[in-house]
């Protein structure tokens, strides 16, 4: 039998396509079997994050352009299994076949293909019992969007992304960045690294409309006792605390002062203290959030930042310890040394292609690190897996999969508190603790409620040696430990990693950063938008106009969702080792992986998309137009059948007129007909009650203390109890 493990290791000595040595066998997951049948995002870096960790990822592909760097970057470290001659027949016993004899199925099949060709978990599970099974479907696993083919602007459009997107007009606007697809792809991972922590066995079912959930798990939400929730608005600007700035020399800079306190130093740096007096200010943090309120403060300060260049700003705000940075574009991020600390650019030979500069492994472990051990190479079917796994002891799973870890977070704000909100949400018993003064999150209510549902809260002052004494004892009955402070804060409060070691050397560390652990940014606070602007972000959303920065907080999600990963990652050797370690992960890492595509660059590659104001889509083909009654989106491969169901010229003006004219619905029944891919776009106004997503159970409710009754979202991936229904959601 040969091993893709052996694949890899031949291929980098006879082919030299890494510059860097192979590091081969490093991974977690090394030894674990992934048959992975993908076409789109979500699939794909699934598998590849799968492959970093060492699994042995195979995957089903036709013949693909070499030069595409998305085959490049996504397919690394993956067998791409060639089909077995032209009998379809032949190829479905194939890959049957290897669904009987891997240890994990990752697939993005669309609603029923998977039963039709039987590899549903149902049938898979009777000849295969320990197999993972692990369906990402684009959109969801029932309803009336559910069918259309993968395009990240139909997804944009179906789950309400595109209708959050900032924008000068009303209306809802195209993501360049594909962000809603490679969160997917890392939440189809951790789910598949759960479920082999939890025993194998299991069914998972990972959606776009669960990536959505996770993406704006902070903005979709519903106050049924309260007249209004806090929510980020869609106006280009934003609150004025939080947005883009012109400085005097054209270059532009993100003011990232998110809470009370830092708004009111960053005033103080700017010499705009007067702004809190204001009579609509009345020196309450919360008006300015207000939108007539925050227009005019805003309209202040960007006068004020208009009268220095930038340096000179992000000198005086750095200087205050006021969250902010530059725009730069991507070549400018690829190049810093916040990349270079986090390991986050690799440098490899292409056989074709020569010099490859491609994002690295997004999060750290301390003994098991994983790595790109090499780019993809083509095998036969024949060639693999040819003795099946011993299952004569495995039996379908049950419940949960996390269910019986413990995991203790010591963590504020987003990134790091959304590790434990996807433990929790697969099963993990989550118990949050809070410093006296609680976290400061809690000024976004609603927010804070929907990413930390699902755990228990505990008051601590670990700065007391009570305190500190009560904290090392619940780590002692800990699993994990998640927290987003400095180094050197966990030494000054007692709970440095020989400490916290000592108290339980089983115990698996998780840290989040904003830009990692070493170099000179590694101490500095950082915020989501504030890595949008650094990475490249907002000028390829922006193109030629204003930066453009997503109100989802992308990064913040999709760290932590790495980081659970990487957890269990841990977890799963641990199982196997006894070896407990730190995870590591930051914000910078994770930006490189959400364009992991956008940043693999080689000598002729063609242009990465770039967006302008209030970007509606790439071409007339592929766009999101105004109907009589609402906004539709269009993602047409072929522009006669466009032509035909529309009667009009295939340009955007004339295909804009053609569709103003009717409702959306009956443009949709028009389009399907003639074979075109089209949805209606979500509108942000009452979305929760949208009966697709009520369909596919996406929001439920929950009670706060503060704001009572709240619609939030359900949670990041739904399981099935061996064949048979999913079992309770908590």
């Amino acid at each position: 039998m040969v091993l893709l493990a052996e694949v890899c290791s031949l291929q980098c000595e006879n082919n030299s396509l890494l510059g860097v040595e192979p590091t081969i066998g490093t991974g977690p997951f090394t030894g674990v079997r992934v048959l992975e049948l993908t076409t789109g995002t979500a699939g794909r870096t699934a598998g590849m994050l799968l492959a970093d960790f060492g699994a042995e990822v195979a995957r089903v592909a036709p013949p693909a352009d070499p030069a595409d760097p998305r085959t490049v970057c996504w397919d690394r470290g993956k067998a791409l299994l060639e089909p077995a001659g032209t009998d379809p027949g032949a190829a479905a016993v194939q890959v049957r076949r290897l669904a009987e004899a891997c240890d994990v199925l990752l697939s993005d099949a669309r609603p029923g293909e998977l039963e039709r060709r039987g590899l549903d978990p149902a049938t898979l599970h009777r000849r295969n019992p320990g197999l993972v099974h692990a369906w990402l479907p684009p959109y969801a696993a029932r309803g009336r969007w559910s069918g259309l083919p993968q395009d990240p602007l139909l997804l944009a459009a179906v789950g309400g992304f595109a209708a959050h997107f900032p924008a000068n007009e009303d209306r809802p606007v195209a993501p360049v960045v594909p962000t809603v697809d490679y969160i997917h792809g890392a939440l189809g991972a951790t789910a598949v690294a759960a479920a082999l922590v939890g025993g194998g066995g299991r069914a998972v079912v990972v959606t776009g409309l669960h990536a959505t959930a996770a993406a704006q798990g902070t903005m979709m939400m519903e106050g049924l006792d309260v007249e209004r929730i806090y929510s980020a608005g869609k106006k280009l600007g934003g609150a004025p605390n939080f947005r883009t700035y012109q400085a005097g020399d054209g270059r532009w800079l993100f003011l990232a002062a998110l809470t009370p306190d830092f708004f009111f130093r960053a005033l103080d740096a700017v010499d705009r203290m007067d702004l809190l007096v204001r009579e609509d200010v009345g020196g309450e943090f919360t008006n300015i959030l207000r939108p007539g309120v925050g227009d005019a403060v805003g309209a202040e300060l960007a006068a004020t930042f208009a009268r220095q260049p930038c340096a000179h700003w992000l000198g005086v705000l750095a200087e205050a310890g006021v969250p902010a940075a530059p725009v730069s574009d991507r070549a400018e991020w690829m190049d810093s040394e916040v990349v270079a600390h986090n390991n986050a650019r690799l440098e490899v030979t292409h056989p074709a292609l020569g010099p490859v500069v491609m994002p690295g492994v997004p999060v750290s472990l301390s003994q098991t690190p994983g790595g790109v051990r090499a780019l993809a190479s083509r095998v036969s079917p024949n060639a693999l897996w040819q003795s099946p796994r011993d299952r004569t002891e495995a039996r379908p799973a049950t419940g949960l999969p996390l269910a019986g870890l413990r995991v203790l977070d010591l963590s504020t704000f987003l990134a790091a508190p959304f590790v434990s909100a996807i433990l929790a949400d697969f099963g993990a018993q989550v118990e949050k603790i809070e410093p006296p003064a609680r976290d400061p999150y809690r000024v976004y209510s609603a927010s804070f409620a929907a990413v930390n549902q699902g755990k228990t809260l505990t008051s601590l002052d670990l700065r007391s040696p009570g305190g500190r004494e009560a904290l090392l004892r619940l780590v002692a009955d800990a699993d994990v430990l998640v927290d987003n402070l400095r180094p050197a804060s966990l030494d000054r409060l007692g709970l440095g990693e020989q400490v916290l070691a000592a108290a339980s050397p089983a115990l698996v560390r998780c840290s989040v950063s904003a830009y990692g652990r070493t170099g000179a940014w590694a101490d500095l606070p950082g915020f989501d938008p504030v890595v949008q602007a650094l990475s490249g972000m907002m000028t390829a959303q922006g193109g030629d106009g204003q930066p453009v920065a997503s109100t989802a907080p992308v990064n913040d999600v999709a760290t932590g969702t790495l980081a659970a990963f990487g957890v269990l990652a841990a977890l799963f050797e641990r199982a196997r080792s006894g070896r407990a370690q730190h995870v590591t992960a930051s914000l910078a890492a994770t930006s490189t992986f959400l364009q992991s595509a956008e940043l693999t660059t080689f000598r002729g590659r063609p242009s990465a998309a770039r967006g302008g104001p209030d970007f509606p889509g790439p071409d007339a083909t592929h766009r999101l137009y105004q109907a009589k009654d609402g906004w539709l989106a269009i993602a047409a491969t072929d522009p006669g059948p466009l032509a035909r169901a529309t009667a009009s010229t295939v340009d955007s003006s004339a295909l804009g007129e053609a569709f103003a004219g009717r409702p959306v619905d009956e443009w949709i029944d028009v389009l399907t007909a003639h074979g075109v891919p089209a949805c209606r776009v979500l509108a942000a106004e009452g979305e929760l009650a949208d009966p697709f997503l009520v369909q596919n159970g996406f929001s439920h409710l929950v009670e706060d203390e503060d704001l009572g009754r709240l619609l939030v979202v359900r949670g990041y991936a739904d399981w099935l109890s061996g064949a048979g229904p999913a079992p309770a959601h908590r």
